[in-house]
């Protein structure tokens, strides 16, 4: 049960020059969720491994809300219902990627990055592994949510690179964690309070490679009154001006005031139940 409305929005490019988009988007208002991923490996592997991954992420939140599957007792038991849900998603689709890697020969180093929020409660859960972001827009400020797990990270935390630095050295793409590498992997999970205003922005990496986070934060302030998805286009398009050179996705996620319902819309809902 939420105290707002919200809106979605997805939008996912080829860029300039890439073959084919290994990266893949799901939005579901029903479920409360926005899900980026961005797939790696050769052939076709890659754009396997990022479908797997947002499809069973929310095909389990979805069963677990209506009962057709349990979370077990066992599993993570301090953590909230809503933590321990996602997790358990993430994790379901961790183990059907590494299956499939093992699977055939052309899939063996195929991976993915997870970056997806579930809003309930008034709260924003995120699951998180790889370099695709979750950022914050709040009274006109901009939070990267996220930590990248990068080798470019690890040298900004060790005072090896400056973030400027990082952004364009060679490194940048090299992952430190990704899904369907290893049987069992560690995400991060992250929970904030959101409120009405907030613009939630999940991307792959192509996206920031095009567009920092100035930019970023310029582009969420100036287009906050545009319909969600024209502006989902705009940064889309900005990004691929920038550089284009890598498969670009955003998904948006705008928190509204709840709208009370009129006479007939609450007599439609009764129906739908």
């Amino acid at each position: 049960m939420t105290h707002f409305d919200i809106e979605f929005a997805a939008v996912t490019d080829i860029g300039k020059i890439r073959e084919k988009n290994e990266d893949n988007v799901l939005i579901s208002s029903d479920l409360g969720i926005g899900i980026v991923a961005d797939g790696m490996g050769g052939h076709s592997a890659g754009e396997i491994a990022s479908s797997i991954a947002v499809s069973v992420l929310a095909e389990t939140i979805r069963k677990i809300n209506t009962g057709k599957l349990q979370i077990p007792t066992t599993f993570l038991p301090k953590l909230s219902v809503v933590e321990r849900k996602i997790l358990l998603a993430a994790n379901l689709a961790n183990a059907a990627i590494y299956s499939t890697a093992q699977s055939a020969d052309n899939y063996r180093m195929m991976g993915t990055t997870l970056t997806g929020v579930l809003i309930e409660n008034d709260c924003a859960t995120a699951v998180h592994v790889g370099d695709s972001r979750l950022y914050l827009l709040r009274n006109n400020k901009i939070i990267q949510i996220t930590t990248d797990h990068s080798l470019a990270m690890e040298h900004i935390r060790r005072g090896l690179l400056t973030k400027a630095e990082a952004d364009h050295s060679k490194i940048q793409n090299i992952l430190t964690r990704a899904m369907g590498i290893k049987k069992n992997i560690e995400f991060d999970l992250l929970r904030f309070p959101v409120q009405v205003g907030d613009i939630l922005l999940l991307c792959s990496d192509g996206l920031y490679k095009g567009l920092n986070e100035t930019q970023i934060g310029n582009l969420l302030r100036s287009g906050r009154n545009l319909p969600l998805v024209k502006l989902c286009k705009q940064l889309v398009h900005k990004s691929n001006d920038g550089d284009g050179q890598d498969n670009i996705s955003c998904v948006l996620l705008k928190i509204l005031p709840k709208q009370k319902l009129t006479l007939k819309q609450r007599i439609k809902s009764l129906f739908k139940k």
